[in-house]
């Protein structure tokens, strides 16, 4: 895009690109970007629009004593790394955004978690004010630890090198979600235009070939669901993603398993924020009790800022989506007992309203 027409009280004027200012520090395009972060969401498949998405932190430390530039979380409960340069990008800042990359997967969850929180409070805030549906399986601490392993990389520049691109797009065809974005500069007068342009769009998940680890989830989970049939009520597709959530007649609280590499989680959530009526009742020992000699098994209570969550789980081996007969049997026998427990004692201890 080399120019742009604006119009001002009906008269029309011609703006010509202009090279971004080399006066113009990587700090000022750091605060634009970090005040609007949609300069570098990523689209909705279905609408075209661009997705919610929200500041997790910036200049954020890491272990190696760098600096990532911006840390984002969009409404798929995606992670963004974004790497911003004034000038000309070059090969070696892929390099440096996978060392980033790398690094923040080894992070401790407790170093991010309170910047996580506030970023998911925002975002659910955000997606309800526009009426859309928050997804409340995908901002899970569990799932959200999963995603900061493989988070989508943005690499910002006024001039990107072909190399660079070159490079981007083959990682790409690898599996790796990792973006560079360009942007063309107009200036007039009391105001400035940044016309952001992907570069190297992303092939979504749905429109290349499934990775095998999308395979082994998917038939899991079908097997799982076939399993339980009609004992807990769902009308779930088998999905991709490490867990499989079901819903308990309630809104803000709900069972799921949830598969570690090794081991098969059964559980139920509760959203504080949603539920503040069931929280009291289910805190006491008694909850516990109850819930152990209903089930059988041994739950532990978890708690965040967000929600609280009771979990039990078991053994799968050393890879959860080949996990054995009596794992399987275990994990459908065990959420049917939690579901129907959950659905009586909820209720008797709630003012309920209807999902």
């Amino acid at each position: 895009m080399d120019r742009i027409v604006i119009n001002r009280n009906g008269e029309l004027a011609v703006i010509a690109a202009k090279p971004f200012p080399e006066e113009k520090q990587e700090g000022y395009l750091h605060r634009i970007l970090e005040s609007e972060p949609q300069f570098v969401a990523p689209l909705d498949n279905e609408t075209g629009e661009l997705l919610p998405i929200v500041v997790v932190a910036s200049k954020l430390k890491l272990p190696s004593g760098d600096e990532l530039d911006l840390l984002l979380l969009d409404s798929r409960g995606v992670f963004t790394l974004c790497e911003l340069k004034k000038g000309k990008v070059v090969r070696k800042t892929v390099g440096q955004i996978l060392d980033y990359a790398a690094q923040l997967a080894e992070m401790a969850w407790d170093d991010l978690q309170k910047q996580i929180d506030r970023a998911r409070q925002r975002l659910h805030e955000q997606i309800e004010q526009a009426g859309g549906e928050w997804d409340e399986e995908s901002f899970t601490d569990d799932a959200l630890r999963d995603q900061l392993k493989s988070p989508r990389l943005v690499i910002v520049g006024w001039q990107i090198e072909e190399d660079t691109l070159r490079i981007v797009r083959w990682l790409q065809q690898q599996g790796i979600n990792i973006e560079c974005y360009g942007f063309s500069y107009f200036s007039a007068e009391n105001f400035e235009v940044f016309v952001p342009q992907n570069l190297t769009p992303y092939i979504g998940e749905e429109e290349r070939p499934p990775r095998s680890g999308d395979i082994r989830r998917k038939a899991f989970w079908e097997d799982m669901l076939r399993r339980l049939g009609d004992k807990v009520p769902n009308k779930r597709t088998p999905p991709t993603t490490p867990w499989v959530s079901f819903g308990i007649g309630m809104v803000g609280a709900w069972i799921s398993w949830y598969g570690s590499p090794s081991r098969l989680r059964v559980q139920l959530l509760i959203d504080k924020r949603k539920r503040q009526d069931l929280i009291s009742h289910v805190r006491d020992d008694a909850f516990l009790r109850e819930l152990k000699e209903e089930t059988g098994e041994t739950w532990e209570r978890r708690e965040t800022e967000a929600r609280l969550r009771f979990q039990t789980e078991r053994d799968a081996g050393t890879n959860v989506w080949e996990a054995p007969e009596e794992v399987r049997n275990w994990g459908v026998d065990t959420l049917v007992k939690l579901y129907n427990f959950a659905v009586r004692y909820l209720r008797e201890g709630a003012v309920v309203e209807e999902e």
